[in-house]
């Protein structure tokens, strides 16, 4: 059953690699419409390590948070801002009211892509530290930081508009994450839209897929466009 949200529920935005709180845009102007108060997190990804995303610029925003009474605060991300939320997660206060959270194409298990571009020197001058951080081996970062809180959501695309990595993605990706990269112990739900990873900010049908999750604590059986669902 849906459940309509507090208007003092929070949902708490975090951005991805290379991008800033604008490209959320479309999802906060939804997710406000929906009833929620919205807070966006912004900070330079490509000059930050991701524990410096969460001690600089999360932690303090949600330091600065007045909940009242039985509030609860709400996260949706996109790709490495689901990291940073994970990585928040991982040893937040386990009295802090967390709610449900979205992640929109996270590379959990961590980029093949950067697997590839680690030896390089060139992609840490245009992406920053993170290079060194989202890997796929057990020590990178995202496979370190175990399974996901309780009322997880993962959404995934599988429409890469621009093939050029999918040697490395295997045949099921957004053209940066593969569709299986974003599984992860704890989620606990997982669909998958035709959207490729950077419109999926734009999408109607993920605002809709978000908002669901949201308010329900899993993803719709079925929307407007096509989409592979699995618990």
């Amino acid at each position: 059953m849906t459940q309509n949200p507090r208007s003092t529920d929070i949902v708490i935005l975090i951005h991805g690699l290379g991008r800033s709180s604008l490209s959320m845009l479309a999802l906060r102007l939804g997710i406000q419409k929906a009833g929620y108060q919205v807070l966006s997190v912004d900070y330079p990804s490509r000059q930050i390590s991701i524990a410096e995303a969460v001690k600089d610029h999360l932690e303090p925003i949600l330091a600065k948070l007045h909940l009242e009474s039985g509030s609860r605060v709400h996260f949706v991300t996109h790709s490495l801002g689901g990291i940073i939320f994970r990585a928040w997660a991982a040893r937040r206060d386990p009295g802090f009211p967390l709610g449900r959270t979205v992640m929109l194409v996270p590379p959990n298990q961590g980029s093949e892509i950067i697997d590839m571009l680690q030896p390089l020197r060139w992609p840490r001058w245009i992406l920053g530290p993170v290079v060194d951080e989202l890997g796929t081996t057990p020590g990178n970062t995202p496979r370190a930081l175990g399974a996901l809180p309780p009322e997880t959501g993962v959404l995934m695309g599988n429409k890469a508009t621009l093939p050029f990595f999918s040697h490395l993605l295997g045949d099921e990706h957004d053209g940066l994450v593969s569709t299986c990269g974003g599984q992860v112990e704890g989620q606990a739900d997982f669909t998958v839209l035709p959207v490729n990873h950077f419109t999926v900010l734009f999408r109607p049908c993920v605002l809709r897929a978000a908002r669901y999750f949201l308010q329900n604590g899993r993803f719709p059986q079925t929307l407007e466009l096509p989409a592979h669902h699995a618990g």
